[in-house]
Order: structure tokens, then C-alpha cells, then sequence
């Protein structure tokens, strides 16, 4: 791979980075939303707001074990090219 292709890559990876950050807050924060919302409908606070609390930090969390799981195949992939 060449020099710029590298940078291009690593780029890439830190613009997707910081994506990851918004991506995480935003789950967590439509959770809250949407568990105050059904609670309000159904008057059951604090049950709903703090199961799709749970919910919404979940879906961060495997958010970033995506990302992470992306960019170590996309790593080992460029090892494999560079050793040929």
C-alpha cells in the first residue's frame, strides 16, 4: 500500500472515531427519551426511562465493539497485503 493510501486510511479511521463518541451519546440519550416518554403514557416512571437507559448504553457499547471489530479486520488485511 503506498504512503498516501496509508494516510488516507488513517484518516478515515479517526474521522470514524470521532463519529463514534456522537454515535454512543446519542443512543444513551434517545433511550432516556424514549423510556420518559412511555413512562409518561403509561405512568410508570422511573421503570421505562431506566430500562431504555439500559438499552440505549447497550447499543453504544456494541456500537464500539463494531468499530473496534472493523478496524482490526481492516488492519490485518493490510498486513496480509504488505507480507506479499
Amino acid at each position: 500500500m503506498t504512503d498516501e493510501g496509508t494516510k488516507k486510511s488513517i484518516f478515515k479511521v479517526i474521522l470514524e472515531a470521532s463519529a463514534l463518541g456522537i454515535n454512543f451519546v446519542l443512543c444513551v440519550v434517545i433511550g432516556i427519551v424514549l423510556g420518559y416518554l412511555l413512562d409518561k403514557a403509561f405512568n410508570t416512571f422511573p421503570l421505562l426511562s431506566i430500562i431504555f437507559l439500559l438499552a440505549g448504553f447497550a447499543a453504544g457499547v456494541k456500537e464500539i465493539f463494531r468499530f473496534i471489530r472493523k478496524v482490526n479486520k481492516t488492519d490485518g488485511q493490510r498486513d496480509n497485503q504488505e507480507n506479499k
